[in-house]
């Protein structure tokens, strides 16, 4: 299974675009969060319109990860007839989308934990982000492969990281931030460094970028889902 990104920028850097990946199986097209400038991307590559089902994953409330999901609703259901379905464990995005004007008749809601889906498992992983926000990552199986997307995280639980030293995970997708900071919300490189073998780095693919730090992720081994723009 194949992550296709659409951006790799944090909140801060939006020549980077937001952080959001997509992946297809058959006719149906899976995304995972929906910041603000995700929606133009989507359009632009008339993704929305070649699938016969849409499933978005969604990780956390900030803005750079829902800000254009009432738009992407409103345009899949009103102008191409199709009724997108939201994972999410917290009713609070129901909430949100009540308050931005979303009908509930314009998608399906799927308030849990763990889904299956044909041949597709997807199970949300809590994580630490932000102290005033329930925030999660996602484990995706197919086909007896599984990865993980972090969303956003100061930090790799534990569990995580055990199943992918014993590649029961074989990818990790992680926000990672050039350096530690006294506000912990995306995980420092350093403690990437610290967690992740020499020889599984290349198995570790960082994204949520704020800076260019490409070539210390190269050295490191590490690699990138995207080349952030340079200015």
């Amino acid at each position: 299974m194949k992550l296709n990104f659409l951006g790799c920028g944090s909140a801060f850097n939006p020549l980077d675009g937001n952080t959001s990946a997509y992946f297809t199986i058959g006719r149906k097209l899976y995304i995972v969060d929906v910041g603000e400038s995700v929606f133009l991307k989507l359009y632009q590559k008339d993704l929305l319109r070649q699938y016969d089902e849409i499933l978005i994953l969604i990780t956390h409330l900030h803005a750079d990860h829902v800000g254009s999901l009432p738009s992407l609703i409103s345009y899949a259901y009103y102008v191409l007839g199709k009724t997108v379905m939201v994972m999410h464990p917290d009713p609070g995005l129901w909430q949100l989308l009540d308050l931005m004007g979303i009908d509930r008749a314009a998608y399906h809601r799927l308030e849990c934990h763990a889904l299956e889906d044909g041949k597709l498992n997807i199970n949300a992983v809590p994580v630490r982000h932000a102290d005033d926000m329930r925030c999660y990552g996602y484990v995706i199986e197919c086909d007896g492969e599984s990865i993980y997307y972090s969303g956003d995280s100061y930090e790799i639980p534990e569990s995580i990281l055990q199943k992918f030293r014993n590649r029961e995970i074989i990818r990790i997708y992680q926000d990672t931030a050039e350096f530690s900071s006294g506000h912990r919300s995306h995980c420092p490189l350093e403690e990437l460094e610290r967690d992740i073998p020499e020889d599984l780095r290349k198995y570790v693919y960082c994204m949520h970028f704020t800076t260019d730090f490409t070539e210390k992720l190269k050295t490191m081994g590490f690699c990138q889902v995207m080349q952030p723009v340079k200015i």
